[in-house]
């Protein structure tokens, strides 16, 4: 039997991807700059703005072995490259010295003389349901049914212009060439992927961005710990879908974050909505991605309050964050029956219960939680609750190695089933995921991460069974 589906609900397929692109992921987690190595992080330089080469006025006890002290002056340096990287963001992959390039040829001390800071980031990744779930001559409904490959590569420059003690002004504009074989995960092509101007002010109490930008990295936190290496699950479609820009998807935003003691924040956003129609939907016509207005996207207003804390030598990690976003965009009721603004809601909390050694704070085992919420007449994902257990540099040997674990329960919009089974259809009420991800240090610059997943009703719509996604990716940085 043929069966219609509301053009509203099709209009949403590309939301079934259930897959979100780590590029363009932004401002690196403490922990993972450390995992590099089993030495305790050097200490850092007293301020942004200052050009002291600590490699050469660190001071060297004389009973260090020579290569441990080379190493520790190394490391230090490399810390003071990453002062320069792109600011007021969350999530980001490791620094400088987790890169492929480091300092060869001297070319990272050139730019960093001359305020400049350059990162590469490629990130592919192979996906594939070995249940027996084929497509039966009809059309991919999610990924992994069909062999799934996706491939983004950003590269990104930041420009320091000013700044004094621990503040800094800089410029960031990046570009992203992504290349997927389903459409739903986004176009083919290139665009840009960052275009913004960060001031702080005093020593970082205000921050302030204005520009292009992609605040899925700026909020949320959606990845385990704010390390996109990890990333598994489903939690980041709903800030999408609520309108949030990220991925592909890049909108004009103006972000301010105010910073108390103690890692106490409270973040604010006024964005352009991304496109009702979706994340793809938006990448597909927004040429370079540089359109301010776009038909029918208003204003989408974001709110966080949280608490981060790095781990050290003297405490574990903390990261609790909760907020919002109210969109006035008008989205399709998946009914049909009219359009509706929309909204999110989400709490998140990420926490180091377990670290064996102070010298290298990082080292450990982290739990986390998540709850995401979303208005069920115009998201086909109305609630998206996931646990996670996930350990750093805990193999002997393998300080740069991470495992995280992770089950997740995500509720389906009731109006949109109701809307389904009218056709003729069938639609899910709920999905069940368990999943695990080992992501493999081969070497500085390069992560392989094999990982399994297991989905009770991979999508939305139609009669599945249990999907068994076999992956592994590919994360290159220099």
């Amino acid at each position: 039997m043929i069966v219609s589906i509301p053009r509203s609900l099709r209009s949403l397929s590309w939301f079934f991807a259930l897959a979100v692109p780590t590029s363009g992921l932004a401002q690196e987690q403490t922990s993972a700059v450390g995992a590099g190595n089993d030495e305790a992080d050097p200490p850092e330089a007293s301020t942004a703005s200052a050009k002291t080469p600590s490699a050469d006025t660190l001071a060297v006890t004389p009973t260090e072995d020579d290569t441990q002290t080379a190493a520790r002056r190394k490391a230090a340096r490399f810390m003071e490259f990453d002062k320069l990287r792109t600011q007021g963001q969350t999530t980001d992959f490791p620094g400088v010295g987790q890169t492929l390039t480091k300092d060869a040829g001297g070319v990272r001390s050139w730019l960093y003389d001359h305020d400049l800071y350059f990162r590469g980031v490629s990130s592919n990744t192979l996906t594939k349901d070995v249940s027996g779930n084929g497509l039966d001559g009809g059309a991919q409904s999610y990924t992994g049914q069909k062999l799934t490959f996706t491939q983004s590569n950003e590269l990104r420059l930041s420009w320091k212009v000013g700044g004094s003690g621990e503040d800094i002004t800089q410029m960031n504009v990046g570009g992203l060439f992504s290349v997927a074989n389903w459409r739903q995960l986004g176009p083919s092509g290139a665009r840009f992927s960052n275009l913004t101007v960060f001031s702080s002010f005093l020593d970082r109490t205000i921050e302030v961005k204005a520009g292009y930008n992609q605040n899925l990295s700026d909020f949320v936190g959606i990845f385990a710990g704010g390390n996109p290496i990890l990333a598994s699950g489903v939690a980041g479609s709903i800030p999408l879908s609520t309108g949030m820009s990220g991925g592909t998807a890049l909108a004009p935003s103006f972000n301010v974050q105010f910073n108390a003691k103690n890692g106490v924040y409270s973040k604010s956003a006024i964005q352009r909505s991304i496109l009702p129609q979706g994340m793809s939907a938006d990448a597909a016509s927004a040429g370079a991605g540089l359109k301010f207005t776009r038909p029918g996207a208003k204003a989408l207003f974001i709110q966080e309050f949280g608490v981060r804390r790095a781990s050290s030598p003297d405490s574990r990690q903390i990261w609790l964050r909760g907020g919002g976003s109210y969109n006035t965009t008008l989205y399709d009721r998946l009914d049909g029956a009219g359009r509706e603004r929309n909204w999110s809601a989400y709490a998140l909390a990420d926490y180091q219960v377990y670290q064996p050694d102070t010298g290298a704070a990082y080292k450990g085992v982290y739990l986390g939680a998540s709850a995401l919420f979303a208005k069920d007449a115009v998201n086909v994902y109305k609630r998206s609750l996931e646990g996670r257990v996930y350990a750093l540099g805990l193999i002997p040997g393998r300080p740069a190695d991470q495992v995280t674990i992770t089950v997740g329960l995500n509720s389906f919009s009731r109006t949109g089933a109701r809307a389904v089974e009218r056709a003729g259809g069938v639609a899910h009420k709920s999905q069940f995921s368990l999943g695990a991800l080992y992501a493999f240090h081969a070497l500085d610059g390069l992560f392989i991460s094999p990982s399994v997943n297991y989905i009770r009703n991979p999508s939305f719509v139609g009669e599945f069974k249990p999907a068994i996604n076999l992956g592994v990716s590919a994360t290159v940085l220099f």
